[in-house]
């Protein structure tokens, strides 16, 4: 008996408590996706930048805790589940911001790039370009290239 009085003040202080920090986390992204779903469509480049940095904190309470192996298997469930939600969240709000500074629908995208790379096949363009880059990677020019970009692009990461 003594045993389960204190089973239950255990429960009852960690539920006073708030839960976990991961469940915390859990619980902050589950409200911005609950911000996102209530706004779809209405949401401005601001909207989204104020939800990231809101989502931020939370994000890296759940990469620490992953990293240092402190969430069970249920938690990870939980992990798994609301950054898939999010990552999904994410894709359509580019995938319409693309639609929107194109001006093609999602569902034309397969046929308008068709159409395009027919274009330049028959200008001749593509032609030019394999050439170009034949050129450039005979002279060498093309490997200081890539360096170049990859030195780029590890100091964009690192800022």
């Amino acid at each position: 008996m003594k045993k389960f009085i204190i089973a239950c003040i255990v429960v009852a202080i960690c539920t006073a408590c708030g839960g976990s920090s991961v469940d915390k986390a859990i619980s902050q992204i589950e409200k911005a996706l609950e911000k996102v779903e209530k706004n779809k469509g209405k949401m401005t480049e601001d909207d989204w930048h104020a939800l990231e940095k809101e989502v931020e904190e939370p994000l890296k309470v759940i990469s620490d805790a992953l990293d240092n192996d402190k969430v069970g298997v249920i938690g990870k469930v939980k992990i798994l589940a609301v950054t898939a939600k999010w990552a999904t969240v994410l894709a359509e709000a580019g995938l319409k911001e693309i639609e929107k500074q194109t001006g093609v629908a999602m569902e034309n995208w397969g046929s308008e790039l068709e159409k395009a790379a027919k274009e330049l096949e028959e200008s001749g363009a593509l032609k030019e370009l394999e050439e170009a880059a034949k050129q450039l990677q005979e002279s060498g020019i093309a490997t200081e290239i890539q360096k170049a970009a990859q030195e780029l692009q590890k100091a964009a990461e690192q800022q």
